[in-house]
């Protein structure tokens, strides 16, 4: 019997002027024949394959052009599956955890993008597709939530629009116009999952992180009975991910949010947590490796153009193991989609203290993996968010920067557009007198800027009927830039903007002293008032004083 993975459905898209392959499973020995068709009915590319005697084939059609209205048929002689609507074009694959899960549904600017979809004609939002990968943590599990509004292509219709993920729809616009082709983004993410939960064992142990296979199988020793454990867990399986069309009670955290007050009343009113209650199971999603087995290999191999990674928040417990970890799994699913080369686009974590229990104290800390990660994997590059975060909210209700910001990381680098892309980042530190002068990559038009931040305004608070907004003060000069010296940590920081440098000036009792360390958003939380001319914040940093000789 003819059977295909879900991603293969009505509306989907392929990717445009590669190899494109087509896979399933078929009755042993038998040949699969894949045909596209163009909107008269003329087949336009084809190519067959046997299956093997496990079932698999996998058919590949030669380099396609990009289009609407396409259908492809497959049959192995017995059966035959009619795709339609079929568009070629660039397709991504989006992971991570919940803020690349979130969806336009809870986005804070969903009302003004689904009112602008009105004038767009419906050849142009055609040219926009999204696939959700069914969120899936143990095997069988579909047939426990079969999850009708998942596992479909969508469309750009107001209809639809609530179930784009919001980091991947602001890619998605932000990148068409300009490549004036269809684009498509496949997610395959679920909230609070760590970067191991998306390796297979073998992986994870090569990136040299294997205390996370000790600790959970540690965790496991606290459950008395596992198997009656998995037994429970089957009868309520959970699904973080909110659907626009039956909303719950999580739905609020997303959007508008708590307000730290609220988070504070709700943490005093948990019970106290049973014994084991608070161990990941065999069939939780956060187990290490499981993801990889449920969601993501039912995509491999799909042809890309290239990957979307939004995650390290579940990895802030062991950030030092996060950059090889982020190296390894980079090279492992390329590996698996068949393509040593793609491209791979990250967003560094946003500026964040604490929510529900949540901490951000070692994001720091991951922040600077990130782009070690970047440094160190080829055709790797890293969003920088550090004015797109919310002091006590983990999910910022603002997506439009991070998602457009891959957009253009995407543009310049991958598609070799005369663009600036990337982020201004510190290179050295060097003196003019006293004062301490840094030198940036891609700091062409640096200047100082008015802080910002990824929550509610006010007037989109009241709009949502969320009486406190909880935005922030602007932060002052000294907590945005930490300019300090290790041995004198009173002082007045004075910093300004000259020539494509930043000046950092530092007294202490009235008096000039040359800055021997200075940090830049190396904090938890912060807003960064230094951007360069195409709006894009400076990644955090330290630089201290090179040692005299």
């Amino acid at each position: 019997m003819l059977r295909l993975p879900r991603v293969f459905s009505d509306h989907m898209m392929l990717q445009r002027e590669k190899p494109v392959k087509i896979f399933g499973t078929s009755d042993a020995g038998k040949t699969v024949k894949a045909c596209l068709l163009d909107a008269g009915g003329n087949i336009t590319a084809e190519a067959g394959a046997a299956a093997d005697k496990e079932g698999h084939f996998t058919a590949v059609l030669p380099a396609l052009s990009a289009g609407l209205d396409k259908t492809l048929v497959l049959s192995d002689g017995d059966d035959t599956v009619t795709i339609r609507d079929v568009a070629v074009g660039e397709v991504w694959l989006a992971g991570g955890q919940s803020n690349m899960e979130y969806l336009m549904s809870t986005d804070a600017e969903l009302k003004k993008e689904r009112a602008g979809l009105a004038a767009l004609p419906e050849e142009e939002r055609r040219m926009f597709r999204f696939f959700d990968c069914p969120e899936y943590s143990f095997h069988g599990m579909e047939k426990l939530l079969p999850l009708p509004n998942f596992g479909r292509w969508r469309c750009l219709t107001e209809e639809d629009i609530v179930y784009f993920s919001a980091v991947s729809y602001y890619f998605e616009r932000k990148i068409q116009p300009l490549l004036g082709c269809p684009v498509a983004v496949i997610g395959c993410n679920w909230g609070g999952s760590r970067a191991v939960c998306w390796l297979p064992e073998e992986t994870v142990l090569k990136a040299g992180a294997g205390i996370w296979l000790e600790e959970y199988e540690d965790g496991l020793k606290a459950v008395r009975d596992p198997d009656a454990a998995a037994e429970a867990y089957k009868k309520t399986p959970m699904n973080v991910l909110s659907d626009p069309e039956d909303p719950t009670p999580f739905e609020r955290v997303l959007f508008p949010g708590f307000s730290r007050e609220m988070q504070e009343k709700a943490m005093t009113m948990m019970p106290a947590a049973e014994e084991g209650a608070d161990v990941i199971g065999p069939l939780q999603p956060w187990r290490p490796c499981g993801l990889y087995e449920t969601m993501l290999k039912t995509l491999m191999p799909y042809t890309l153009r290239g990957f979307l990674w939004y995650q390290g928040c579940s990895d802030e417990t062991h950030p030092e193991l996060y950059a090889k970890l982020l190296q390894t799994l980079i090279e492992k699913w390329r590996a698996d989609f068949e393509d040593p080369a793609l491209p791979f686009l990250e967003v560094q974590l946003a500026p964040f203290l604490s929510w529900l229990g949540c901490s951000g104290a070692r994001y720091p800390e991951v922040r600077r993996a990130q782009e070690e990660a970047a440094d160190i994997t080829p055709d790797t590059w890293l969003a920088s968010t550090g004015d797109a975060g919310m002091i006590y909210d983990i999910h910022p209700k603002h997506k439009r920067k991070p998602g457009e910001r891959l957009g253009l990381l995407a543009l310049r680098h991958v598609y070799g557009l005369n663009i600036a892309a990337d982020a201004p980042r510190a290179l050295d530190m060097t003196y003019d007198g006293d004062t301490a002068v840094i030198r940036f990559a891609h700091g062409e038009g640096l200047a100082l800027t008015a802080p910002e931040n990824g929550g509610l305004s006010a007037e989109e608070a009241a709009e949502a009927g969320f009486s406190d907004p909880a935005v922030p003060k602007p932060l002052g000069k000294e907590e945005n830039l930490k300019a300090l010296l290790k041995v004198f940590p009173e002082g007045t920081v004075d910093a300004g903007v000259d020539g494509g440098t930043l000046r950092i000036r530092l007294t202490v009792d009235g008096k000039a002293v040359k800055p021997e360390r200075v940090e830049f958003a190396w904090t938890p939380y912060y807003e960064v008032n230094v951007k360069n001319a195409a709006g894009l914040p400076v990644f955090p940093f330290v630089l201290e004083a090179a040692a005299e000789e």
